[in-house]
């Protein structure tokens, strides 16, 4: 069962993060800290799940 939680949570994290870049990629002025920083939480994210 906890398994299943932190799998969720994990989804959920890389769902937001995952939105979050989409915005920021479609912002004018860019920054790329933050962009690289969640793209980098999406790889985390991803990396547990699989």
């Amino acid at each position: 069962m906890p398994g299943i939680l932190i799998t969720i949570a994990w989804v959920i994290v890389g769902i937001r993060s995952t939105i979050r870049f989409v915005k920021l990629i479609n912002t004018g002025m860019k920054d790329w800290l933050e962009v690289l920083f969640h793209l980098s939480i999406i790889l985390i994210a991803l990396s547990f799940i699989l």
